[in-house]
């Protein structure tokens, strides 16, 4: 009896620390590790998060950019295309233009390169940031910032946020309230748009997987 007790618990703590492994993956934190396979494979072998990722990869061609070597991919998840077909009147995705998702999905792809997170600047550092090039020749824009930890500001974990500064990399003001402290910059509507990243650092073989947060629009729109 005492040893069926003891398997029965162990059974249980078993299915906890799985389960917990799996939403720590879908509601946030920082993980890192390797995946021991492509960024392309990767996303298939997650159809519960990225089904919908891969399908438009597929209609739109971009797959192969996936599976090139040394590619960053800011991979957005399921959720974020959902959020995307309410914000556009919740069309159905197969009605969406092929050319309007290859240039949506390809803010998130940055070829011939590995970005960790550790590269990329603090947003209160002197450089702010960092501007990158995507996969069509289009400008992002990434920084970092540090979590609070204890109730110690600054004391956390460092998270990222890619934003898309909708054409406007050449101003390098980013507002993040309705009004700011200058006044001649108080009627200035921000383009800025960003996201933050709840997993990052995942090592491919072939290149760097950032996952986007769940509250994320497909696209970046205003």
């Amino acid at each position: 009896m005492k040893k069926i007790r003891y398997i029965l618990s162990f059974a249980i703590l078993l299915a906890f620390a799985t389960a917990c492994q799996k939403e720590h993956f879908t509601d946030g934190g920082v993980r890192t590790g390797k995946l021991n396979m492509s960024v392309y494979d990767f996303l298939k072998s997650r159809p519960f998060e990225f089904d919908t990722i891969v399908w438009i990869l597929d209609k739109t061609g971009l797959a192969d950019a996936l599976k090139e070597n040394n590619v960053t991919f800011f991979a957005p998840r399921d959720l974020n295309v959902v959020n995307y077909l309410k914000r556009i009147g919740g069309a159905r995705l197969d009605t969406v233009n092929v050319d309007t998702l290859r240039n949506a999905m390809s803010k998130y792809i940055f070829p011939g390169k590995k970005v960790w997170r550790d590269s990329i600047p603090l947003e209160k550092s002197p450089e702010g940031g960092m501007l990158i090039t995507s996969l069509n020749g289009y400008q992002m824009y990434l920084d970092t910032w540090r979590d609070a930890y204890n109730g110690i500001p600054n004391a956390g974990p460092i998270f990222i946020r890619i934003w898309d500064p909708h054409g406007y990399t050449a101003n390098p003001i980013r507002r993040f309230d309705p009004i700011t402290k200058w006044p001649e910059l108080q009627n200035r509507y921000n383009p800025w748009v960003n996201s933050g990243i709840i997993t990052s650092n995942l090592e491919a073989t072939n290149g760097v997987v950032h996952a986007v947060a769940g509250s994320h629009t497909f696209n970046f729109p205003y």
